[in-house]
């Protein structure tokens, strides 16, 4: 059977653009990358990072296959453009209609005028929702941390953290790793692995960003009498809020 490289070609780029399809409707509905690192999210079987490898992956591949696919076609798509071209000069109020929705399109998205924005605006309420029903990360980017590190901005010993994960079950090779590494190795989550240490240490909080306002108000008197004598009196205040 001969293989027929022109129907391969329209049936893999037919594939390609299907595929690249649905990886952009999971890109669309995932959760940011804050949340998906730090809960372990998934879909399908693949994490945020695999969705985006696939996607950018299959978009390359299609480009690549789409320009093959002109190739092979070029007699006949050169053919088409002609015959349009001649057809199309009865057609100069359907263009000018075409270019007209097309450019304000772009420009709406672009601008982000109701309602081309109402897509973006609804992804990031999907994105919000996740984060509402996640496991808060002490701190932006915590898996990223070295255990060392995220034990000293929890303000505990790193010893007794390295105690604890190993009698929940966790191994610990050093405080170098990441909480991203810790956790891969031991077949959970970087919440799982933050779990384990505040079950041991309940007081542990999220770190909070210390707001305060202060006002200082002081007076001083002094008189001195003569050479060698002086009289002084001071008087000071201080509010804080």
């Amino acid at each position: 059977m001969k293989f027929q490289m022109k129907a391969f070609v329209s049936l893999l780029l037919s594939l390609f653009f299907l595929v690249m399809g649905f990886s952009g409707v999971i890109l669309y509905l995932i959760p940011r990358g804050r949340v998906a690192n730090w809960t372990g999210w998934t879909m399908l079987g693949l994490e945020k990072q695999g969705w985006q490898a696939l996607h950018i992956n299959i978009a390359l591949l299609f480009l690549i296959v789409a320009g093959l696919h002109l190739y092979l076609n070029w007699g006949v798509f050169w053919s088409y453009i002609k015959k349009k071209a001649s057809f199309s000069v009865n057609l100069k109020l359907e263009i000018l209609v075409a270019i007209l929705i097309t450019s304000g399109i772009l420009a709406g998205t672009i601008k982000g005028v109701s309602p081309f924005g109402a897509l973006l605006t609804l992804n990031y309420r999907i994105k919000d929702y996740w984060e509402r029903e996640a496991v808060t990360a002490p701190m932006p980017h915590a898996e990223e941390l070295s255990l060392g590190q995220l034990a000293g901005k929890l303000d505990l010993p790193i010893e007794q953290v390295i105690e604890a994960l190993k009698q929940e079950g966790i191994a610990v090779e050093n405080d170098t790793a990441t909480i991203a590494h810790l956790a891969e190795k031991n077949r959970l989550t970087p919440s799982d692995v933050y779990a384990a240490i505040k079950k041991h240490f309940p007081e542990v909080e999220q770190p909070q960003q210390g707001k305060g306002r202060g006002k200082g108000q002081g007076g001083g008197k002094g008189g001195g009498f003569g050479p060698g004598r002086g009289q002084g009196r001071g008087m000071g205040q201080e509010i804080q809020e």
